[in-house]
């Protein structure tokens, strides 16, 4: 008998349904008698949060000269709190929007954490699989660098998740965490934003939903979730559409490939994954992350401002290509627009950045990303934000041969005039003095722009270049033994 009680007691500790206090380590100025040892201007410390029974709110309790003395949940207004490390910050945001009153009301739930680690990962794989990560070591250790600015390695509340950082191919401006940390930004958010502030100020939203544990709130109000093999098999019919996304994208020269997946993909993640995973945030839970962001970056003495920016450039994205849904808020959800009018007018805050260095030097750490979302944009026949992500490269003295050749396509394809294509023809041979990626569609638009310049002979040589490079390259693909590689480079080369 007392071996079951013993193990029913493990148990219970291992799923964390017994929680009954929670430790933390914040320190304080008492700003009005609490009690008569905690007078107006006490120095204490908050070492620990007790479980409530029955009606009973969750107690805090207090060190002070020494003493511990406990205090109920909602006399904690009477206490300033100023941190002095982000450590410290989330576990007041923590503390102060009552999540660790709701963890030690639900208790940890390590098995339903567990389950959606395996939710994560099991998402991951599937984005990898379909080539759909944006796979570059300097863009991820640029975003984990902002992360460890937001956030330290674990604020230690025995909650399971450590943050991690992908980058998913998706041309619309997103970015979403799972409940176990893991953060994905898409290639679109990081090429609408152009300062590293508003980027900052996404992040540190986000982070606040992983906090404050909004996701598991989610869950845990939602009726019933899909039984796991069930949910990924759907997963898997919906996410097969997207599988030829990355080959799309390097023959970024015929048009259209493209469109279809990323909707298809933004679809996907809008729905079965945000609803799955308590991603749908409600109006009051989205206005307490917007807080919390204000709130850190004025810690970190960044312009709050930058959040309400951040939140314009996106809203403008989807004006500029329809997608008025995406920003007008649905059923609980708040607008965008509601969101910037709550945080504050961005316009000084985008005045100000227009022309700043800072975003010189932004665009030069996410340079790779806005060649790739130049290549969707061209393809999805979006020629004018093509040509904008080009030039922000060429701008910041970033751009390689690919950023040239997307501006010249760009430029030929939106005018038909002299000095446009004077303009363009610059753009192939600052491609082609570069010699670094050497792009074998440079002797081919070279030829174009030679032909409505009325210049025959020398397009007649860029031709002759352009035949023999292909040639070179069904010389060379005659060699592959994998057949799928052969398959793959005979549809590039044709």
């Amino acid at each position: 008998m007392k071996r079951i009680v013993l193990l029913v007691f493990v148990l219970i500790q291992l799923f964390g349904y017994a929680q009954n206090s929670i430790t933390i380590d914040l320190k304080g100025v008492a700003n009005k008698k609490i009690s008569s040892n905690i007078t107006a201007g006490s120095f204490v410390e908050i070492v620990e949060i007790n479980k409530g029974f029955n009606s009973l709110s969750s107690s805090v309790v207090l060190l002070i000269d020494g003493k511990t003395e406990s205090i109920s949940y909602g006399q904690l207004d009477k206490i300033s709190i100023e941190p002095n490390n982000s450590k410290e910050f989330w576990t007041y945001q923590a503390l102060k929007h009552s999540t660790y009153e709701n963890l030690l009301k639900s208790g940890l739930q390590y098995e339903l954490r567990h389950e959606l680690e395996n939710d994560a990962l099991q998402y991951i794989d599937y984005v990898y699989e379909r080539d759909l990560i944006f796979n570059d070591s300097f863009s991820e250790s640029y975003l984990y660098s902002l992360s460890y600015r937001i956030y330290p390695v674990s604020i230690f509340d025995e909650r399971l998740g450590l943050l991690n950082v992908r980058i998913l191919k998706d041309i619309n401006p997103n970015a979403f965490i799972f409940p176990n940390g893991t953060f994905f930004v898409t290639t679109g958010l990081l090429s609408t934003i152009n300062s590293e502030e508003e980027l900052m100020a996404v992040l540190a939203h986000e982070i606040a939903h992983f906090v404050l544990d909004h996701s598991v709130i989610n869950i845990n109000k939602a009726i019933q979730r899909k039984k796991n093999a069930e949910f990924w098999a759907s997963f898997a019919t919906i996410a097969a559409a997207v599988s030829e996304i990355s080959l799309a994208t390097k023959d970024y020269y015929f048009y259209g490939s493209l469109t279809n997946s990323t909707a298809v993909i933004a679809q996907e993640i809008a729905n079965s994954i945000e609803e799955r995973l308590g991603l749908k945030f409600s109006r009051e839970q989205e206005r307490e992350a917007d807080e919390c962001a204000e709130e850190l970056l004025m810690f970190l003495s960044v312009n709050p401002l930058a959040l309400s920016s951040a939140l314009q450039k996106i809203k403008n994205y989807y004006i500029l290509n329809g997608n008025y849904y995406a920003i007008s808020g649905y059923g609980s959800h708040p607008s965008l627009e509601g969101r910037i009018r709550e945080i504050g007018n961005p316009a000084t805050f985008i005045e100000k950045n227009i022309f700043s260095a800072n975003n010189k030097k932004y665009d030069s750490k996410v340079s790779l990303v806005n060649t790739f979302n130049s290549k969707v944009e061209l393809n999805n026949q979006h020629f004018i934000s093509c040509l904008n992500l080009a030039k922000r490269n060429i701008d910041a003295n970033v751009a390689t041969e690919d950023d040239f050749l997307l501006a010249s396509i760009a430029t030929l394809n939106m005018f038909d005039n002299e000095q446009s294509n004077i303009e363009a023809l610059g753009f192939i041979n600052k491609a082609k003095s570069l010699n670094v990626y050497p792009n074998i569609h440079l002797s081919k638009y070279e030829a174009i722009l030679l032909i409505r310049l009325k210049k025959l002979s020398e397009a007649k040589v860029c031709l002759q270049k352009y035949k023999a490079e292909i040639e070179s390259k069904i010389s060379g693909n005659d060699k592959i033994i994998d057949s799928k590689q052969w398959e793959i480079n005979n549809r590039y080369i044709i």
